[in-house]
């Protein structure tokens, strides 16, 4: 258009397009262009629920104690982790359940 009028300048209108049916409020689409591939993610649980004084899970997901094997197998796979970090390790709950390795 600058070239058929010299003097015209671009204003915030020129940039203004209709909003998509698709990212209208209460769409079928919830926002998201039809035409892009949605990936929705599995929501994350906590593989363990209850830990020893060590940090070693001692419940499952469902709140199912541990066979003595897989505890040992964890207790293992823990000093493990201990000897590769450092002597000086300690795991601390945070308040989302996540255990931080310090």
């Amino acid at each position: 258009q600058n070239e058929a009028d010299p003097t015209f300048t671009f204003q915030v209108k020129d940039y203004l397009a209709d909003t998509p049916t698709w990212a209208l409020f209460g769409a079928a689409e919830e926002g998201f262009d039809p035409t892009d591939t949605r990936h929705r993610k599995k929501k994350k649980h906590p593989k363990y629920t209850r830990f020893d004084e060590d940090g070693i899970p001692t419940h499952d997901h469902n709140n199912t104690a541990l066979t003595g094997e897989e505890r040992l197998s964890l207790r293992s796979l823990m000093e493990q982790k201990k000897t590769e970090v450092g002597c000086g390790t300690t795991v601390t709950e945070l308040k989302s359940g996540v255990k931080r390795i310090e």
